[in-house]
């Protein structure tokens, strides 16, 4: 499956705050992705494992993990996280909260304004080809998420925040017992672009 296939445009600044604390951000979240999709192809055979041993029409198992994975999806019992939510009682409806948060920044080709942005940032896209991730693994995923782009944007941008927090934490100490300033931003990106501009910036590990 080809997630993102136009990427995923962020801001300049939002780029270095995650240069600041991972040397790759493309492959940080493909990881991070990949990561979650073991983790659930491993929650998901659990759960089913004794259902299948309960079942008397099932006389065999694969050995195979994506091959069990295969056999779950394809029971007319099975349901993703989204068609579980949606058979609820009352349903609940697709939550993309992180997206939403996420356009609703002002970015190139955005029509949102936000005050708060800085002047002149330019932007930056990441998988500018898409995201290639299996059906297998984006599958095992939505076997408990209700929309994987969503969550792929919601560790993005968690990742960029913690970004953000570490170098502010690193360098406003710094700047503090700096005389030669006087005055700093007063909004979270300025100072980062404050911060980005010093001499003597250096990304955590150099």
């Amino acid at each position: 499956m080809i997630l993102f296939p136009t990427g995923i445009s962020i801001t300049n600044t939002e780029n270095k705050s995650l240069l600041h604390i991972v040397s790759a951000p493309e492959a940080w979240l493909l990881a991070a992705i990949t990561e979650k999709a073991r983790l659930r192809r491993k929650a998901l055979i659990s759960e089913w494992r004794p259902r299948l041993f309960a079942d008397a029409s099932v006389t065999e198992l694969p050995a195979d993990d994506d091959e069990m994975c295969a056999l779950i999806m394809a029971r007319d019992d099975y349901k993703t996280r989204l068609q579980q939510d949606a058979a609820q009682d009352p349903p609940m409806p697709l939550d993309k909260h992180a997206t939403a948060k996420f356009e609703g920044t002002s970015r190139v080709g955005k029509t949102v304004k936000r005050p708060d942005r800085v002047p002149g940032d330019a932007t930056v896209t990441l998988f500018a080809g898409g995201l290639d991730l299996s059906d297998t693994d984006t599958n095992c995923i939505l076997a408990y998420v209700q929309d994987l782009e969503d969550w792929a944007i919601g560790a993005l941008m968690g990742q960029v925040n913690r970004g953000k927090k570490k170098m502010i934490a690193q360098y406003h100490p710094i700047i503090m017992a700096d005389a030669s300033v006087t005055t700093m931003p007063a909004t979270e990106d300025g100072l980062i672009t404050m911060i980005l501009a010093r001499p003597d910036y250096q990304r955590l590990g150099g």
